[in-house]
């Protein structure tokens, strides 16, 4: 765990550094020049560079919280409550994008409500950042397991290559690159709220357009 926390801070102050310094840069440029075109571009990338810096904050704020179970709430409540305020909060990305959700009927689980709906969150807001040429269809439904409920979220999207389906849920590894938004922190965290629940997440091979991210949780003695 120690080693896993290391490399996480290593890669934060890099990103960190990376985003200070394009702001640096853009400043000192800002006090040299004279054109306003000029001006109004270099204004622009230190804007960029603050909104990286704060995307990333936020980010290593969001992990701090997952990794850390003795912090989170543990009650019995409806998943559909978690999935409603995630919802919500991604209001204007959903009007934006027109995008179509579909909540099937979804269990009553012990759990922090808090966690798991910035578990839903993430995914939800991950197939709208990455939407296909159509507007996005995200279906979440979920299924009793002998282990457990077995969440999914599937979507319409670009889709993830299979080498690469591993990959992304270690913090800051990136599919597309630096100039899409978010701090490369959204699937790492969702492993690990879902993972101080005693369950896993995983993607989930499928044919054609699309990603189906599946992850379990134990049901309780209720069930």
């Amino acid at each position: 765990m120690l080693n896993e926390v290391q490399q996480f801070l290593q890669s934060a102050v890099h990103d960190l550094r990376a985003a200070q310094r394009r702001t640096a840069v853009a400043s000192e440029l800002l006090l040299q020049c004279a054109d306003d075109r000029e001006r109004a571009d270099l204004s622009a990338q230190m804007l960029q560079g603050l909104s990286k810096t704060e995307e990333l904050l936020a980010g290593i704020g969001g992990y701090a919280n997952a990794i850390t179970p003795h912090r989170y709430v543990m009650t019995v409540f409806p998943s559909s409550r978690a999935v409603r305020f995630a919802l919500a909060n991604l209001d204007l990305q959903i009007r934006e994008t027109g995008a179509t959700i579909t909540v099937s009927d979804l269990p009553d689980l012990p759990g922090d409500r808090d966690r798991l709906a910035e578990l839903f969150e993430h995914l939800i807001g991950n197939s709208l950042k990455f939407k296909g040429p159509d507007p996005p269809g995200i279906v979440i439904g979920a299924t009793l397991r002998p282990e457990g409920w077995l969440f999914s979220i599937t979507d319409n999207g670009m889709g993830i290559p299979p080498k690469y389906r591993d990959r992304l849920f270690i913090p800051f590894r990136r599919l597309q690159g630096s100039d899409v938004p978010g701090a490369g922190l959204g699937l790492a965290i969702s492993k690990k709220i879902v993972e101080a629940h005693g369950g896993r997440i995983w993607i989930e091979a499928r044919e054609g357009p699309g990603v189906t991210f599946c992850f379990l949780l134990p049901a309780g003695d209720g069930d």
